[in-house]
């Protein structure tokens, strides 16, 4: 990697330290969608955040020899192969995979189908012949598409504590959901 002489003192040390990525999103974005038929209703959610940057802190540092993340297997291995991903070695005596750098600085932005809902009502003529005055039936998936070029598991990365806004550290991935369902009323 390059490192950057920021204050031009022929050396690189914490002085040539700089701002790098920001977490917080340039605008968010929400659509609802709610249509209804005869007896079926569909209703969708997306959402959206745009412009964030999250710092890729998914590799264990202290651990060399942890597990890679699959990207590695385009690092550099000589002449004329990879220009993105530095040379891998187990003491890293560059430091690359060390430091922390723009290299681990992603573009964030996404766009997610966050709900979608298909239900049907039984007409009445139906559903009261067994006491029921309305019977619903609906399958429902959450977090079901998201458009995203983050590398990562999740662009919707959390923070345990303020200082931790735009670093993704490992934490488990929203999970794509299924859900099937009777709504009665009696």
């Amino acid at each position: 990697m390059i490192w950057v002489d920021k204050n031009d003192d022929g050396k690189i040390d914490d002085q040539d330290r700089t701002q790098i990525g920001n977490p917080y999103p340039d605008f968010t974005l929400g659509f609802n969608l709610g249509l209804n038929y005869k007896n079926f209703d569909f209703n969708m959610f997306w959402y959206g955040a745009f412009g964030q940057e999250i710092f890729k802190g998914t590799r264990r540092y202290d651990l060399p020899m942890s597990n890679w993340d699959a990207s590695v297997l385009e690092r550099w291995t000589g002449e004329g192969t990879s220009n993105t991903h530095p040379r891998v070695t187990i003491n890293d005596p560059n430091q690359n995979y060390f430091k922390v750098s723009d290299f681990y600085v992603e573009d964030g932005s996404y766009f997610r189908l966050k709900n979608v809902t298909l239900g049907y009502t039984l007409p009445e003529k139906y559903s009261q012949k067994v006491k029921i005055s309305k019977l619903r039936l609906y399958v429902s998936a959450v977090n079901l598409l998201t458009f995203t070029k983050y590398s990562g598991f999740d662009p919707e990365i959390g923070a345990k504590w303020s200082l931790d806004v735009g670093i993704d550290r490992n934490i488990y991935p929203q999970p794509r959901t299924f859900l099937f369902g009777v709504n009665l009323s009696f």
